[in-house]
This record gives C-alpha cells, sequence and structure tokens, in this order.
C-alpha cells in the first residue's frame, strides 16, 4: 500500500467516524423538530469542520445512516442587506 492509499483510507475513516457521530446526535434533534412540526432542520458548518462536513464521503454516509432523511449543504444568505454573501448550511430533510 502506497503512502498516498495510506493516507485517503486515514482521511476517508475519519470523515466516516464523524458522520457516525453527527447522525447519532442529529437524531434527537429531529425527532424534536418533527414533534413542533418542521420537515427541515438546518445545522451551521463550523469553519473547523468545513471540510469535513461539506466531503461527499460525509454527505453519502449521513444519507445511508439516517434513512429516509435528505442531508445537503446548501448556501443561505448571512444577511439581508448584503444577501450575495452566503454561508454554508447543512439542510437535514
Amino acid at each position: 500500500m502506497t503512502l498516498k492509499d495510506k493516507l485517503l483510507k486515514e482521511s476517508r475513516n475519519t470523515i466516516e467516524d464523524y458522520a457516525i457521530r453527527f447522525a447519532c446526535n442529529i437524531e434527537p434533534k429531529l425527532a424534536e423538530e418533527a414533534r413542533d412540526g418542521r420537515t427541515e432542520y438546518l445545522v451551521s458548518i463550523a469553519n473547523e469542520h468545513k471540510h469535513i462536513v461539506t466531503s461527499p464521503i460525509f454527505l453519502s454516509a449521513v444519507n445511508g445512516l439516517l434513512e429516509g432523511v435528505k442531508v445537503k449543504v446548501i448556501q443561505i444568505p448571512t444577511s439581508t442587506l448584503f444577501p450575495s454573501i452566503q454561508k454554508d448550511v447543512l439542510q437535514v430533510s
């Protein structure tokens, strides 16, 4: 196994572990939102975790773990005065 393969495997494992923790933590919040009649939940993405959370590996893993729930990255405006300035968030619906 080459160094590149080892690093890619380590990166993938880290992202998948983060996805498992995220899925476990978000399930109770989704249940609470559903009890309030909501079908969508937005999760802010911290800059230090943005590279993980926006990864296709993460999104695929989370969508697989949360069967029937769609998780994707969307952009929302950060202020009404400057709608062109946007931030990434996770939309869970």
